[in-house]
């Protein structure tokens, strides 16, 4: 599938890895829509950047662990452009969690977004896509899902199951909606991660480097056109999960 002219929206597209993303969909062709839930000034400014480079783009709130803020993104973005050819699952919390301090609610917040959210985005653009006859829906997992982090127990919890609802999402949607994932490594630590902790996941590669959100939302355009593929899961850790 070539990407020009298609529509994208991707869920937490304001910043980091989402930005990229959003940034080489746009390169690609991809009329984008750029989903935020708090990060307003930030999608604001993203949607600028691309309408100055001639791209064109929209920014749309929600909470995504909400179905009826869901129902109301896709319908405005429908509304907007039409049709959603791709969607990307990016929307993500992610904050240190140590097992002594770790609680029930902590548990429950990350998994609201990280599963919860991306299954909901999910069904409510999937089941269109499937009115449409083709689409594709690209999770982003994570290299913790395969290979746990020490103090990120209920983040790694609810990327391993990202890995689980990809492969059940594409035979629900199958043939005409294919749904894949992309695991990224070490790209993006939060700010508070101690040095200790970034370096020791950054030496468990195998390319003993740190990715990049650029290289990230490469592998996810080459994902969005592949038009042979679903269920599957697509690395992108310099080595890690081998490790």
């Amino acid at each position: 599938m070539t990407l020009s002219n298609k529509v994208a929206l991707v869920t937490g597209g304001a910043k980091r890895v989402g930005k990229a993303i959003v940034r080489t969909l746009a390169k690609r062709g991809c009329r984008v829509l750029v989903h935020y839930h708090t990060s307003q000034a930030e999608a604001e400014e993203t949607v600028r950047e691309l309408l100055a480079a001639g791209h064109e783009a929209v920014a749309l709130q929600a909470d995504i662990t909400q179905e009826a803020e869901v129902e109301r993104l896709v319908e405005t973005a429908v509304q907007r452009f039409g049709r959603i050819d791709v969607l990307v699952n990016n929307a993500s919390i992610f904050y240190r969690t140590p097992i002594a301090t770790l609680t029930a609610d902590d548990i429950e917040r990350v998994i609201d977004t990280n599963l919860t959210g991306t299954f909901i985005c999910s069904q409510k653009v999937g089941l269109r896509m499937l009115d449409w006859g083709s689409g594709h829906i690209i999770n982003m997992a994570d290299v913790a899902g395969l290979r746990p982090w020490v103090d990120y127990l209920p983040y790694s919890i609810a990327k391993a199951c990202v890995l689980t609802l990809t492969q059940g999402l594409a035979m629900e949607f199958a043939p005409n909606v294919m749904v894949n994932a992309v695991v990224p490594g070490p790209v993006l630590f939060q700010d508070d991660t101690p040095e200790e902790v970034q370096q020791r996941e950054i030496d468990k590669t195998l390319l003993k480097r740190m990715g990049t959100p650029e290289e990230v939302a490469a592998l996810v355009a080459f994902v969005a056109e592949s038009d042979y593929s679903t269920g599957a899961v697509f690395h992108i850790d310099g080595g890690r999960s081998l490790t």
